[in-house]
């Protein structure tokens, strides 16, 4: 054999095995700017990759920038891209149920207050008392009137002819007088019907009384 083609076949040689030991490696220099490096396996591929990380393989093509997913080699090295740190979840603050002071009437789911009077019989200014029970206790309830019709939902003014306050145990005793207009309208017809709303709960009972001067 001439030198010529010992030296060309010593070339060959040496060549198969500076590759074959860049192959062998477990982390070439290319490989220490990954945050995670990954050297592949023989019979790897991106999918099995994947799983071993917590990616999908088309994530792992992505960071790698990968033109063809399917062309990976035994001993190349795959960037896995790093874990993003936990947010930080502020604890959830559950207020504290609100809790009336004892002694202070509450009103039990499906129960509603009622009123009544001392008289059936007033017109206007006529004073009367209003009596009612089962209002959430210290509450301040608005009172309202408007001509009734029998048979028709009355209507009452925006504006409140006058205020109460309720007692601790939901009770309340009041003096009203019979307003002589509402909202600006003259107060008449045969009857009238009154209404006592509760601020805040929306809590109500309404009565009505008979006008004996409509």
């Amino acid at each position: 054999m001439s030198r010529s083609r010992k030296f060309h076949s010593l070339l060959i040689a040496l060549t198969i095995g500076v590759a074959a030991l860049a192959l062998s490696l477990p982390a070439p220099v290319r490989a220490q700017g990954c945050a995670i490096a990954h050297v592949v396996r023989p019979g790897e591929n991106l999918f099995r990759i994947g799983l071993t990380y917590g990616y999908s393989w088309t994530v792992l093509q992505r960071y790698n920038g990968l033109a063809d997913p399917n062309r990976i080699r035994a001993g190349q090295i795959i960037c896995i891209p790093p874990r993003a740190p936990a947010p930080i979840v502020p604890p959830v603050v559950v207020p504290p149920p609100v809790v009336p002071p004892a002694g202070v009437y509450t009103p039990p789911p499906g129960v509603f207050p009622a009123i009544s009077f001392n008289t059936r019989t007033a017109g206007v200014g006529d004073t009367i008392v209003i009596n009612g029970v089962r209002f959430p206790g210290n509450a301040t309830v608005d009172i309202f009137i408007a001509p009734r019709t029998p048979g028709v939902p009355p209507v009452y003014p925006a504006i409140a002819s006058a205020t109460a306050t309720v007692n601790p145990d939901g009770t309340l005793v009041t003096n009203f007088t019979i307003p002589s207009e509402v909202g600006g309208v003259p107060l008449r017809g045969g009857s009238f019907s009154i209404l006592v709303r509760a601020r805040g709960s929306g809590y109500y009972g309404f009565n009505f009384v008979t006008n004996p001067r409509p």
